[in-house]
């Protein structure tokens, strides 16, 4: 049981490890890593927003942050702009987002509609759950949208009950 455990966890590192260096050292695509403060923003469908940011005990489980972070990163890979979406159907469910915010701006380059962007990059913001999963706001300004990455979910589940199960 134990031997399998172990295994697995190798397995699951070393996807990890290889998903990252084709992420990162293969292209300009932004990755994002534990080099910046996040936090998880949901806004209610009456619009009261919670803020809870995501502090990871020291015995946490790394992998599930960092799979979460490279799902995160496949739905940046690959931005357009959107199009027109009517805004009386907004927010009807309520959104889940993941804000990343860096200490200093740090130079990403985007594709946006099959063309290069680079930007300095204070914050994203990047919906999880709602309405426009995949929705990609850069500097609280620019409007985007990512991959509808299908992994994100669950991704964004399993670092949830972490969270949860390590306050409790």
């Amino acid at each position: 049981m134990l031997f399998k455990r172990t295994i697995s966890t190798f397995g699951l590192c070393l996807a990890i490890l290889f998903s990252s260096l084709v992420l990162s050292g293969c292209s300009e695509r932004p990755f994002l890593k534990q080099d910046a403060s996040y936090t998880i923003l949901s806004v209610s469908p009456s619009g009261v927003i919670k803020s809870e940011p995501i502090e990871l005990p020291w015995d946490s489980n790394l992998a599930i942050m960092q799979k979460f972070l490279l799902e995160v990163s496949f739905v940046l890979s690959d931005l357009r702009t959107p199009s027109d979406q009517d805004p009386s159907n907004q927010d009807t469910l309520g959104t889940t987002s993941l804000q990343a915010n860096f200490p200093e701006p740090k130079r990403m380059t985007f594709i946006v509609d099959g063309h290069s962007l680079p930007l300095d990059v204070q914050s994203l913001q990047i919906e999880v759950e709602g309405e426009n999963v995949g929705q990609v706001i850069i500097n609280q300004t620019i409007i985007l949208q990512g991959i509808n990455d299908p992994n994100l979910q669950s991704a964004y589940e399993a670092l949830v009950n972490m969270l949860h199960n390590k306050k409790s």
